[in-house]
């Protein structure tokens, strides 16, 4: 479903079309969560409850029908400074985001910018987990009205690569 939404106004609620999207098991086995965790979270529909304040406080608490906790997420792309957090379901981990053209995003290849314009602005965004040694890159943009996280992440030599599809409930 399109909506008229954009990366500079994503305050709302989202829902994850998970036609659209990439299974996420094989990003949260290199997180290290084990068989059960990750089944529970791969069958259940995901929302992000999205408050947004201009272009320089983004604000994302993600949740699940599953018995899994709630991810909060603080983005503050205007000043690309890391930040550490205590996330009840990923750990501690430090994170940062800024707003960069396609062009401008270095060692950035693949699923994250493949297909996309590089005059494109969208929003880069790192995750690093202190205790667990993953690393995940997302580019956010708009694809055909819909919402887009493209995410790399790793853990020395494993790698997934995910598309996840938002689709705009009000």
């Amino acid at each position: 479903m399109a909506s008229n939404k954009s990366l500079q106004d994503l305050s709302g609620k989202w829902k994850m079309n998970k036609e659209l999207s990439s299974d996420v098991t094989p990003v949260l086995a290199i997180q290290g969560f084990g068989a059960l965790v990750r089944k529970a979270a791969s069958m259940a529909p995901v929302n992000l409850f999205v408050r947004q304040n201009g272009d320089s406080e983004i604000y994302i608490d993600q949740s699940t029908t599953a018995n899994i906790p709630a991810i909060k997420e603080e983005w503050y792309p205007r000043d690309h400074e890391w930040r550490e957090n205590k996330d009840s379901f990923l750990g501690k981990v430090k994170s940062r985001s800024r707003w960069a053209k396609v062009s401008e995003l270095s060692g950035a290849e693949g699923l994250l910018t493949e297909g996309v314009d590089g005059d494109a602005e969208v929003i880069e965004s790192e995750v690093e987990s202190v205790e667990n040694g993953w690393r995940a890159v997302q580019v956010w943009l708009f694809e055909e009205g819909t919402f887009v996280r493209r995410v790399v992440t790793t853990k020395g030599e494993q790698k997934a690569e995910t598309k996840l599809v938002y689709n705009f409930q009000g």
